[in-house]
């Protein structure tokens, strides 16, 4: 007689979770879903009974899988968020006198990057050079690369020196006054 499986350890076999049938990153829908949210990114008109046709899925499956990426407007109408949310633009003094380099930030650890940085040049200011020497080389943030070198740092503090006013800060806002 052959040996049985307890009903327990059937039911333990059978239940799988969706994640492991489907992930995300395999399923057809999940593709399908986020390109109507990129659709409705790219084009603001768009709505989103039009984009979930057009890409022939349906609204329960989007909603299910990126539910989180899209928002009801004041009307009621669902809307796609943008993606870039978490993004952050810093602003780091430049080499010449006034000017100011824009670092795209994506999360808290590449501000704080930014901001150690931002210290490190503080106190070579006050020729205490040993904090910018402690800090990574060529470290890149952004598409930015962070100057790193004595004589780097040493011609940014001339050009801050020379520009006559402080240095605004890492936060400043883009309102300039003409």
């Amino acid at each position: 007689m052959p040996v049985s499986k307890t009903a327990a350890s059937r039911r333990r076999i059978s239940k799988k979770k969706s994640s492991e049938k489907n992930p995300p990153g395999k399923s057809s829908t999940y593709k399908r879903s986020s390109q109507v949210h990129q659709d409705m990114l790219r084009d603001p008109h768009l709505s989103f009974a039009r984009a979930i046709r057009k890409r022939k899925v349906d609204r329960r499956t989007v909603l299910h899988h990126i539910g989180s990426q899209f928002e009801k407007d004041s009307s009621g109408r669902i809307k796609a968020r943008p993606k870039g949310r978490k993004q952050q633009i810093l602003y780091i003094p430049g080499f010449e006198p006034g000017q100011e380099i824009p670092v795209s930030t994506k999360n808290a650890r590449e501000r704080r990057v930014v901001g150690r940085w931002m210290a490190a040049l503080n106190a070579a200011g006050r020729n205490d050079f040993s904090r910018i020497d402690k800090f990574p080389r060529n470290k890149s943030i952004g598409g930015v690369r962070l100057p790193t070198s004595r004589k780097e740092v040493q011609s940014i503090l001339e050009a801050l020196a020379d520009k006559g006013s402080p240095f605004e800060g890492l936060y400043r806002t883009l309102a300039r006054p003409s």
